[in-house]
């Protein structure tokens, strides 16, 4: 799969912070900031994702000063991109993700489905997608 180039000018879905104290937090604490091609956007609109929809999830660490949350460092950028049958065999969705800065460094690789899938089947009814449009 490959890194998705210029996916900060596409649509911004939504941004949300997770914190010390949640269970995911040791995976993916920090800023998140996720993005959506147009084919994407079809599918948060119509809830069923076309192949070629992808999703991009960038993971920053989140800084604490002077009452304010802010930035810091890129941890990961997470990736779905949908071909039913490229990755039939984990709900039509490939996952990867990228180290910090890298575009070539993976993180997931030949992991995905205990590393990605497995968690996403929770959300089979909503084709494997945890996020929704923010109103």
């Amino acid at each position: 799969m490959p890194y998705p180039e210029g996916y900060r000018d596409w649509h911004h879905v939504k941004s949300m912070v997770i914190n010390p104290g949640h269970p995911l937090y040791e995976a993916f604490g920090g800023i998140h900031h996720l993005y959506a091609n147009k084919k994407a956007l079809e599918g948060y609109r119509k809830g069923r994702f076309p192949d070629g929809a992808v999703i991009v999830f960038d993971l920053l660490e989140a800084k604490n000063a002077d009452n304010a949350i802010t930035e810091g460092p890129r941890k990961v950028v997470g990736v779905m991109h949908k071909d039913s049958k490229k990755f039939a065999k984990t709900g039509g969705w490939g996952f990867e993700g990228f180290k910090g800065d890298s575009k070539t460094e993976r993180a997931v690789g030949n992991k995905a489905e205990a590393a990605c899938y497995a968690c996403h089947t929770a959300q089979k009814d909503k084709d494997y997608v945890f996020s929704q449009l923010r109103p």
